[in-house]
């Protein structure tokens, strides 16, 4: 769960090969929240607007970082390069060799073709292309299947397989923004917000099961290494420093700062709370950023069951479904699956490039144990 195994011979070290190789294998898949400080912060006391509505009083806008910058490495056949098939719809920012000479270009589809320059390129000569690229996905039309409480998911909105053998997990991503909802009549349904790969309606009005998105924009998980152990003698020792719990190591196009909040979404760790139900037709919030799964949840009186008794909606809400509810004030006693959560404590300083080639940057993880779900770290909009 924090990483690789104690009896793991892999080692980071400065190459992009390497690092590329070892992502695929042992990469963990991750949902990253960017962070920035709210406007309303007041400079003479550094203190948040306790009613600030961008923040909800925490100081923090929580968001995700949707575009980057990538040098890619491509040989040119009669003045054509061919593009990526992950890169197909980037925006080419510049074109130049390895002796700075910069090219004019067009690009066409899949392909970027080469219309002039200071010379004359010849056939597998190497360039460098300086490209701007999203993460963000777009889905035309998706089909969206009640949870519960006015929570539709999103399907389709999940990594690929893996071509591991015998890996069979895909992570859910994150959906950002829809154009709009409608019934199987095309009557529009207003959009209250989006949690995780779900979209929230108004959950007071009655809807189908089923109900129809169009213009979906989503974030897929990133694949980043958290080791916790085996680490090299200097990140061991900036670990050490920062009183920091994990080294995260990510690919050197994303902008992975001080406060950035990163959960593990490839394993789960148990917890157990004590919650007060507030009352029969209000959720209850188990206090973690992630929860996987609920094991067991029981009373003095009653015992609860996931899918029949309840639903997880969000990444940590008790919805109650059916008569089998909890009195008011009623002690709940709950065994569940969590996924870790971290904030970044500290960038570790590190050379951007190493013998003409990008390499991965690192940060300190801190486990983020002091849940507030007024922050917003789980609100996608």
């Amino acid at each position: 769960m924090n990483g690789l195994g104690k009896n793991s011979p892999v080692v980071l070290s400065q190459s992009k090969a390497n690092f590329d190789a070892l992502i695929q294998r042992h990469g963990q898949y991750v949902r990253w929240r960017t962070v920035r400080k709210c406007p309303c912060i007041r400079e003479e006391t550094d203190q948040p607007e306790v009613n600030c509505e961008k923040c909800n009083g925490s100081g923090e806008i929580y968001d995700y970082q949707k575009f980057y910058n990538e040098t890619l490495r491509l040989s040119v056949r009669d003045n054509i390069l061919e593009l990526p098939a992950e890169n197909a719809t980037c925006e080419v920012l510049k074109v130049y060799d390895a002796y700075g000479n910069e090219f004019q270009s067009v690009k066409l589809g899949d392909f970027v073709e080469i219309t002039g320059g200071p010379r004359s390129l010849k056939q597998n000569d190497i360039v460098e292309l300086l490209i701007r690229d999203t993460v963000v996905k777009h889905l035309e039309r998706a089909v969206l299947e009640s949870i519960g409480n006015g929570y539709y998911r999103v399907s389709g909105v999940e990594t690929p397989p893996s071509k591991l053998e015998g890996v069979y997990y895909r992570a859910e991503g994150d959906v950002i923004a829809a154009e709009r909802v409608e019934n199987s009549v095309g009557e529009a349904i207003e959009i209250i917000g989006f949690r995780q790969d779900m979209i929230q309606v108004d959950p007071t009005i009655p809807q189908p099961e089923t109900l129809t998105a169009y213009g979906v924009d989503y974030i897929l998980p990133f694949k980043f290494v958290v080791l916790s152990q085996n680490l090299n003698k200097d990140d061991s020792l900036q670990l050490q420093i920062a009183m920091g719990d994990a080294v995260c190591t990510y690919p050197y196009m994303f902008n992975v700062g001080f406060g950035d909040v990163i959960t593990i979404l490839s394993g789960s760790m148990p917890g157990k709370t004590l919650l007060s139900h507030v009352s029969k037709d209000t959720d209850d919030i188990i206090p973690e950023f992630f929860v996987a799964k609920v094991d067991s949840i029981e009373t003095q009186n009653s015992e609860y069951q996931e899918g029949k008794d309840f639903i997880i909606v969000g990444t940590n809400r008790l919805h109650w479904i059916g008569e089998n509810k909890p009195d008011a004030g009623a002690l709940m006693s709950i065994n569940y699956q969590y996924r870790p959560t971290y904030r970044v404590a500290k960038n570790i300083p590190q050379l951007r490039t190493s013998e003409d080639q990008h390499i991965p940057r690192k940060v300190i993880l801190k486990l983020f144990s002091a849940f507030q779900e007024s922050r917003g770290v789980n609100q996608n909009g």
